[in-house]
């Protein structure tokens, strides 16, 4: 297991940070609320630290990628995500 999921289990549960539903292990995605591609090609590495990773079932994580990392919908949608994140 990526130890930043482990950490987001342990602090927030095994809950969807952005619908709120209880998910077992397999249906819970680590997601980089700044894309990977986007720090790869601002910073040449990819940031796994615990404030840009957000735990997402699925569904939410398929729905998340739908919109452009740079579109006022994904910024808000993270926003709500965060709000359910223990610090």
């Amino acid at each position: 297991m990526h130890p930043t999921k482990y950490m987001l289990i342990r602090k927030n549960g095994m809950y969807c940070m952005l619908c709120g539903k209880r998910c077992e292990y397999t249906d819970l995605e680590m997601h980089h609320k700044k894309w990977k591609s986007i720090c790869l090609k601002e910073n040449g590495r990819i940031d796994n630290s615990y404030s840009n990773n957000v735990l997402l079932c699925t569904s939410c994580h398929k729905y998340v990628h739908t919109f452009s990392y740079y579109s006022e919908q994904y910024h808000n949608l993270m926003v709500s995500a965060e709000q359910h994140k223990i610090p």
